[in-house]
Order: C-alpha cells, then sequence, then structure tokens
C-alpha cells in the first residue's frame, strides 16, 4: 500500500553531507511569489504591445533566469517554438533548449521524492544535453555542466556525472567547494570504478577548502567507505580516529551534527571490524554471496574473531534503538553481515527481514530484502522467497522514497537472477516460476519471461531424470509431466523471442523455443517458429534449424515436407557435421514414405562416409536404423511369401535371403559394437528373431518332391541350425533379463523384450518338436505373468504342447485356468491386453468361452460313446 507517513519527514540524505552539496534552491514563498511576479510582467507587456514574438518570450525568460527565476524561465521558453530553418531563430536555439532544461532540473531539485525528482530530471538531461550540442549560452557553460553532472548523479549515469561535473569546475573554480564531493562520489560509484581516484579528490577538497568540523566530518565518512572497500584497513582506522577528534569539541557541547556524526563513524567502526575479518576469508570459486558474505564463510571464522563479533553485534543494537531510522536500518544490514560471519544464519535472516520491513521503504529495504532472497534461496525456501520478492516489488512500484538508479537497477537484475539460479538448484522450480511472473514490471518483460523459461526447462530435465529407470527409460506419468513443462519453457521463450522482435537476441531465444517444444515432443508448436528462424538465421547457422524442421514435420506425419527440409541441409551445406544427422532423419521419411532403397542408400552414405566414427552417436544410430529397416523389410517379405505356393514361395524366400542375411550381419554388428545398450538388447531380440526368418527357407525346400535322403538331411540340420541359434539367443536374453532384474526392475522396454523372448524360446522349442520342453518353458512362462494378460498366451500354449503330448486332460484344465486366469485379471492392465497379448480383454473373453464351449461339447459327445 502507498507510504503513509508525511512526506520527507524522517528523510536522509543518501550520503553523507549530501544536503550540503545539492543545489540549493530558494524556500517554497520565494519560489510563488517569483512565479507570479514573472507571469504578471509577462501579462501587462502583452497587454501593452499585443502578440509577443518567441525571441521577445526568449529576452523575458532571461531577465526571470538571471532573477533566480529558473523555473519561470523554462516555462516561457517552452511556450514559444523556433523554426529550425530561420536564421534568426538558430541564434536563439542554445538559449531556447538552455532555458527548458534549466526550468525542468529546478523544479525536480524542489521536489522531496527521490523517484518523482529522478523521472523530472530524466525530462530535464535531453534539453541541457542539446543545448550543450549547440554550444552552451555565453556564460552559460558552466552552470550547464553543473545542472547535468548533478542530474546524471541523481539517476545513476555517475560516469556522465564525473564528466559534466569535472567541466564544471574546470570552467569556474568557484564551484569546486560544491562539486568536489559530488564529483568524489560519481568518480568511486561509476562502472570503470576507481576509488583511488575518488580518494584523492576527496583529499583534494579537504585540503584546499577551509572546511569546519562538520564539512570535514562528512568528507570523511565517504572516504571511510572507499578505503574499507579498498581494503586499506589501517588508513580507514586512522581516518575514524581522526574524525573522532575533530567532533570532539562539538560533542562536549552536545551540538546535534556531532551526534549524528558519532553515530556515524561507531557504524564505519563496526564495518570495519566486518570486513577486515571477510578479507581474511577465502572465497571458493563459485561460491555464492549472501548480503556480501560467502555463504561458507562462517567455518572460517574462529573463536577470537567470534568474540569480537559479540561485541560489534551489542554495539549495533545500541545503534538500532538510539540512532535516527536511517543509520538503524544500516546498522541491522551490518549487523546481518556479522550474524553471516559468527554462522547465526535464523539471526541474519531476522535482521533482514525487519530492514526489508522498515517504513518508509528506501535503499535500505531494498537491500534488506535482496540479502533475505539469497539467504532463504540458500537454504531452499521457496516458498518464502515468493513472498519476500512480491514485497519487494509492491514497494518498489509504490515508494516514493526509493532512489532506483540505473546501477541499482542493474545490481538488482543480477541478484535476483543469482538468486533465482540458486533456487533452481535447490529444485525449487515452481517458486522461481510465481517469482519470475510478479518481477516482470520491475525486471523487464523478456528477461523476466527468459528467467521464467529456463526454470521450466530445468524443472523437464528434473523430471526426466527422476523418472528415469532400468535401460534410461523414463515413464509414463515423468514423461507427461516433463512435456507439460517443456511446453511452459518453449511458451515463456516465444513470448520472450516475440518482444525481443527487433533486437539482436530475437533468433537466439526463437531457437531456445524451438528446443524446449521439441524437447517436450511439441513439434507442431515449434514448426511456425523454425519456419521464422530460418527466414531471419545467418546462412550458416542455418542447417541446424533445417534439421530441426524436418525432425518437426517428420513427427507430425509429414515426411515429404520433412525430406524437403532435410535434403536441403544435405545438399546446400555439404561440409556441414549437421549434414549426418540430416541424412538419418532423411533415411526415416523416405521409410515413412515407402522409399526404402532411398532409405537405405542414405543410411549406407552415412556407415561409409569416412567422416564418421563408429563412436559416433549418428554413426551408431544410423547401423541400428540400418538393421531394424532391413530386419522389418525381411519380415515382412517372408510373412507375404509364406502365402504362396511352395514353388513360388521357395524362389521368393531365395531372393528375400541376401536382405535378411544383410539384416542379420547389420544387427549381429550393432549388438557386439554397443551392447548393453537398450537399443543393442531390442537388436540382440529381433537378430534371434531372424535366425527363425532364415529357417523358413530350407524348412519350405524340405516340403519339395523327389529330394534324396541326404538333401533332405542336410535341409533338415540347415533349418535346426538356425532355430538352435534362435533358441540360444533366446535363453541369452531371458539369463540377462534374469540378471538385471536382480539388481533392480526391469524398464518397460526390457519387460517386452523379456516377454516376447520367453515365448520366443517356447514357441522355437515347439517347431523343434521339442514338445515337453516347450510345454516347461510356457509352465515358466505362465507362472512369471501369473494374473497378468501374458499369462494367457502362456497357457494356451502349454495346452497345445501336453495335448501333443497324449495329457488332453491336462490340456482342458489348462484352458479352463486361462479363463479363471482372466478373470484375475486386474482392470489396470485393460489397455495393455492389445500391446502384450494378440487379443484385447472382451476378445480374450469370446475366445475362451468358445474354447471351452467346444470341450463341453467334446465331452458330452465322449460320455455319449461311451453309454
Amino acid at each position: 500500500m502507498p507510504d503513509s507517513d508525511p512526506a520527507n519527514t524522517d528523510d536522509a540524505p543518501s550520503e553523507p553531507g549530501s544536503s550540503k552539496i545539492s543545489l540549493s534552491v530558494a524556500t517554497a514563498g520565494t519560489a510563488v511569489l517569483a512565479t507570479m511576479t514573472g507571469f504578471a510582467y509577462l501579462f501587462s507587456l502583452w497587454a501593452s504591445s499585443g502578440e509577443i514574438s518567441p525571441i521577445q518570450t526568449l529576452k523575458i525568460a532571461s531577465s526571470q533566469y538571471v532573477a533566480g527565476n529558473a523555473v519561470v524561465a523554462g516555462e516561457l521558453a517552452a511556450s514559444v517554438e523556433l523554426d529550425e530553418e530561420s536564421e534568426t531563430d538558430q541564434e536563439w536555439m542554445p538559449l531556447h533548449s538552455f532555458f527548458i532544461g534549466a526550468g525542468q532540473f529546478e523544479k525536480a531539485m524542489r521536489l522531496e521524492s527521490p523517484r518523482a525528482r529522478r523521472e523530472e530530471l530524466q525530462e530535464a538531461i535531453p534539453p541541457l544535453v542539446k543545448a550543450e550540442s549547440l554550444g552552451f549560452p555565453e556564460g552559460r557553460a558552466a552552470d550547464g555542466h553543473r545542472m547535468l553532472g548533478l542530474a546524471y548523479h541523481q539517476v545513476g549515469d555517475y560516469e556522465a556525472a564525473a564528466k559534466h561535473l569535472q567541466a564544471a569546475i574546470d570552467v569556474d573554480l568557484t564551484l569546486r567547494g560544491e562539486l568536489v564531493p559530488t564529483l568524489a562520489i560519481a568518480r568511486a560509484r561509476r562502472p570503470r570504478e576507481d576509488l583511488d581516484e575518488a580518494i584523492v579528490a576527496i583529499d583534494e577538497y579537504l585540503n584546499g577548502e577551509s572546511l569546519d568540523a562538520e564539512h570535514q566530518v562528512e568528507a570523511n565518512l565517504m572516504k571511510i567507505d572507499w578505503l574499507i572497500q579498498l581494503r586499506r584497513f589501517k588508513d580507514a582506522q586512522q581516518t575514524i580516529e581522526q574524525s573522532y577528534k575533530t567532533i570532539a569539541p562539538a560533542l562536549q557541547q552536545h551540538a546535534g551534527w556531532s551526534l549524528a556524526a558519532q553515530d556515524e563513524l561507531k557504524l564505519k567502526d563496526a564495518d570495519l571490524v566486518i570486513k577486515s575479518m571477510l578479507a581474511s576469508v577465502s572465497r571458493a570459486h563459485g561460491e555464492r554471496l549472501i548480503a556480501d558474505i560467502p555463504a561458507r564463510a562462517s567455518k572460517q571464522i574462529d573463536a577470537a574473531q567470534r568474540e569480537k563479533l559479540a561485541e560489534v553485534l551489542k554495539e549495533l543494537a545500541v545503534l538500532q534503538r538510539e540512532g535516527e531510522p536511517s543509520l538503524a536500518s544500516r546498522s541491522r544490514l551490518t549487523a546481518a553481515q556479522a550474524f553471516l560471519l559468527s554462522g547465526q544464519q535464523d539471526l541474519a535472516l531476522a535482521e533482514l527481514t525487519q530492514l526489508r520491513q522498515q517504513r518508509p521503504f528506501r535503499e535500505d529495504g531494498l537491500e534488506g530484502g535482496l540479502s533475505e532472497m539469497e539467504l532463504l534461496a540458500n537454504f531452499g525456501k521457496g516458498a518464502e522467497a515468493i513472498q519476500t520478492a512480491k514485497y519487494l516489488v509492491r514497494e518498489m512500484n509504490q515508494s516514493r522514497h526509493l532512489n532506483f538508479t540505473q546501477k541499482k537497477e542493474a545490481e538488482f537484475r543480477a541478484r535476483v537472477t543469482e538468486t533465482l539460479a540458486v533456487l533452481r538448484e535447490s529444485g525449487e522450480y515452481a517458486a522461481v516460476v510465481e517469482i519470475a511472473d510478479s518481477i516482470q514490471s520491475l525486471f523487464g518483460e523478456a528477461p523476466a519471461l527468459i528467467e521464467k523459461a529456463i526454470a521450466f526447462r530445468d524443472w523437464g530435465d528434473a523430471t526426466l531424470s527422476a523418472g528415469r529407470g532400468r535401460g534410461d527409460e523414463v515413464s509414463r506419468e515423468a514423461f507427461a509431466a516433463a512435456r507439460a513443462r517443456f511446453r511452459g519453457a518453449g511458451d515463456a521463450f516465444a513470448s520472450a523471442a516475440e518482444i525481443q522482435f527487433d533486437t539482436k537476441e530475437y533468433v537466439p531465444t526463437l531457437w531456445q523455443a524451438i528446443d524446449s517444444y521439441q524437447r517436450g515432443r511439441h513439434f507442431s508448436k515449434s514448426i511456425p517458429l523454425l519456419e521464422n528462424f530460418l527466414r531471419y538465421e545467418e546462412r550458416l547457422k542455418q542447417p541446424a534449424g533445417l534439421v530441426a524442421h524436418g525432425r518437426a514435420l517428420l513427427a507430425e506425419g509429414r515426411p515429404d515436407e520433412a525430406m524437403d527440409s532435410l535434403q536441403t541441409c544435405i545438399i546446400e551445406f555439404p561440409r556441414d557435421p549437421m549434414r549426418y544427422e540430416a541424412r538419418l532423419l532423411a533415411a526415416q521419411a523416405a521409410a515413412d514414405s515407402h522409399d526404402n532403397e532411398e532409405a537405405k542408400r542414405l543410411l549406407n552414405e552415412n556407415l561409409s562416409d569416412g567422416q564418421l566414427t563408429p563412436q559416433s552417436p549418428v554413426w551408431r544410430d544410423s547401423l541400428f536404423t540400418l538393421g531394424e529397416l532391413l530386419y522389418a523389410e525381411s519380415d515382412l517379405q517372408t510373412l507375404a511369401a509364406m502365402a504362396l505356393p511352395l514353388d513360388e514361395r521357395i524362389e521368393k524366400l531365395r531372393e528375400i535371403e541376401p536382405l535378411l542375411n544383410d539384416a542379420l550381419r547389420r544387427l549381429n554388428e550393432a549388438v557386439d559394437r554397443y551392447w548393453p545398450l537398450p537399443r543393442a538388447q531390442a537388436a540382440a531380440y529381433e537378430l534371434a528373431r531372424g535366425q527363425l526368418l532364415a529357417s523358413r527357407l530350407p524348412e519350405a525346400e524340405l516340403e519339395s518332391e523327389g529330394l534324396l535322403d541326404a538333401a533332405q538331411r542336410d535341409l533338415r540340420q540347415k533349418a535346426n541350425r538356425f532355430r538352435q541359434s534362435a533358441l540360444d539367443r533366446f535363453t541369452a536374453m531371458i539369463r540377462f533379463m534374469d540378471m538385471e532384474e536382480r539388481d533392480d526392475d526391469l524398464s518397460e522396454k526390457q519387460n517386452a523384450i523379456l516377454r516376447n523372448s520367453l515365448l520366443g524360446q517356447a514357441d522355437t522349442l515347439k517347431a523343434m518338436r521339442r514338445y515337453a520342453e516347450a510345454a516347461e518353458a510356457y509352465r515358466d512362462m505362465s507362472l512369471r505373468y501369473m494374473n497378468e494378460p501374458p499369462a494367457l498366451e502362456a497357457l494356451l500354449g502349454q495346452s497345445r504342447m501336453v495335448r501333443i503330448l497324449g495329457r488332453d486332460r491336462e490340456a482342458d484344465m489348462l484352458i479352463s485356468q486361462a479363463a479363471v486366469v482372466l478373470d484375475r485379471i486386474s482392470d489396470q492392465w485393460d489397455d495393455r491386453f492389445d500391446e502384450m497379448t494378440r487379443f484385447s480383454r472382451d476378445d480374450w473373453k469370446n475366445y475362451l468361452q468358445w474354447m471351452i464351449g467346444r470341450l463341453d461339447q467334446a465331452n458330452r459327445l465322449a460320455g455319449s460313446n461311451r453309454r
């Protein structure tokens, strides 16, 4: 809520002695009288002589300025317009701009609120700068530079302030006493901070001016701060002692200024103790700061230093109780630093919270709030950090007493950014998102959106990591949550990019949005952004965008369009490393378009290019993809061949044989090179299935008529070799999965491979006519998956085997048992039946009822025959 205290009733200068070095202004009554007099004169002149020309108005403004009525002069100058094409008017333009700027400057300096003053000064600077560029009016250069220097100092542009203040002194040495302290402060605060230079300036001021005790101490207080920052602690101590001596006579007379100076010196003494201790603390690389104190500094403070800190804290407690409000606020910050150094973080937090809440809200409150957020982030307390951030935003937007200069704004952003990074490291992603939303008005909309996007993106990464199980597989729940968070990141990055459209940050931010969408599998959202990216990105950086564009189109089921982007990358950027990934994706697009020959050509180019090695992820994926593609093609063609008449079937299987052999060779190479990667485990299973496909040709040839016994024997042995190879591979896969399962739960893909390997093992034993072993294998599978869908397949397989072995009663019981097992399977498996077995739950129910009905009918017929 707005400040309710009387305006400026407890205002304190932001710098010691600042009230003595600011522009002196007339009293309110004098200003009002001057304004009235000026307008009365102007009115009488107009009434007597008619319309007043712009030049006459500026002459009147000049007289008002000389009379000390700068505001009136500015308003008069602002009321006229000059013609830039007129040579006569051009001569008056410097004076015109000067009076406008001077009037606004004078008006600003009368304002009590730092915020309102700063905003008004922002309006005063441009006309004064224009006057300088045109050449200040004769005799006004010193005043012009003085006003520009003080204005820039107030708004926080200390580099410009130092330049103009020095220029004012150079033009008019009589301004030295007034401006040197402010010049020293500006030099100390400018970006290329030079505290030594500032100290030299303040020493010249002390030595060259006839200053009374009050002004000497005010200058020394600034000097002490700079000496402490430079770690010239001995010099700082000497300056403190000298200042105590300077104020001693006034203290005996109980002069008000000396009592205030004494409190200031006590605070400087406490700060000196803390900073000298801090100088002995070594800060680890990357160690975060809290209120300028390294997070682990307390571990390097010994018992003697802790005792000294306790004494300092007692003195600071007295200052908080008895000092004026501004000093009490600063003493709380110093106390918080002392508590942090002594390892009492809870007490430091209490001091910072009180400092942040102190009214009215000023720079000290901002410092307290930022330090409080840093400490809360270090504790990992995201919810409390949110409340502090919202409090700061509200107070900073409403406070009339906060002087939020350019430098403070930069520091604010840097510290908030670091705090948000610490919260992300602590896993407080939701808190970062909420804080980023709350600080947009102060932080800037685009920077806040980017912080929000980073939080969502890191949150998505953390969700995927936490949801990863065996085989590097992510659970469905974790993947769904991560997708939502990556989409949040993409939305925030995309909004930030839109705001930054006319800046150099547009394209990089756009790419972050694209990357976030694609990591969350929101490919449709990335496509329009990619079109803009390819339109505005430099040509040499486009291959990554073309590949991403192709990937997105491929994921959206648009392989022909994807191929266009991917071929553009391959053809137009023949030396860019992205061409390999483009070929891999283009192969997938070709396969989706049923152009397997083109897909195989692209994959073989990657494998034989000579630039990629087997260690390259793209080479590895190309090998896997080629093996899988060849196997899928062989499997499909073999399935079609099995429906043909015998002679045509044999001919077709012989045509398929080279393709199948190539598939087996590629899959075997992939397994040998990359075992036990998850994809290698899947390739090993396909390799076993491929051996069964290879057995189909000798099996078909065995059906040919007129074969000699020797030929039949050779074909039978050949078929059995393929089957035995498949059986060995299924068995090895089952043993591997059993070993993996002892250490941890299998991933969903591993469970699928194990389930299919168990079924493949039993089916292969059946094909080899080892019916008893096949029945046992089916039985083991049914026990492993009892009350789960795969048990149904196993029970029916076992039933077929025991019936072949002549155990019909056992076979009938197994079918009945399957029906019982179906009823026991939980509803949670309903959406997995089609994935794990040949039927849905309802289809299984109908199928088993039909089979049991047949058994009942057969039993009734058998009973009737016995009668």
